[in-house]
């Protein structure tokens, strides 16, 4: 009976202690670095190409940050029964002009969309009225032993 206790106990008291770094720190919802090979748009604010790094502290809000810039944009965060299989990054186009749209990641039920900006919207109309549309293109996330500047 007291070696049961006595398990039991040292189980109890191993998880509490691998949980509280989790409890004390206030980890990013996400943190992802993407390589970006071309020019993309957020809102009124302009990327050029580059090593991005994706994070999130809250549930509404991604920062976009390189060496050159820093930008946040509004997001809804959806949670769905299904794991990601693949890490990406996806960017709408419109024309010659890219937009970020929404990030996933492998093993997670997260799901984050980029709402759509105003200057997302005018491109969109603008390529309607030309009778194009729009098309997507994904980017995987770099793995997370990757630093780039």
């Amino acid at each position: 009976m007291k070696t049961n206790i006595r398990a039991v106990s040292l189980a109890i008291l191993a998880a509490v202690a691998s949980l509280s770094p989790a409890l004390h720190a206030q980890p990013n919802l996400l943190y992802a670095k993407v390589n970006v090979p071309f020019s993309f748009d957020y809102g009124s604010k302009h990327f050029s190409h580059g090593i991005y790094t994706l994070t999130m502290k809250d549930q509404n809000t991604l920062t976009i940050r390189s060496d050159a810039s820093t930008a946040m944009a509004m997001v809804q965060t959806d949670y769905t029964p299904v794991r990601e299989k693949t890490s990406q990054v996806i960017f709408r186009k419109y024309g010659d002009r890219y937009f970020l749209e929404e990030v996933l990641v492998s093993g997670s039920a997260t799901h984050v969309a980029v709402l759509e900006s105003g200057a997302e919207k005018r491109a969109a109309r603008e390529l309607a009225s030309w009778g194009g549309s729009a098309s997507e293109v994904a980017l995987a996330l770099l793995p997370a032993g990757i630093i780039g500047k």
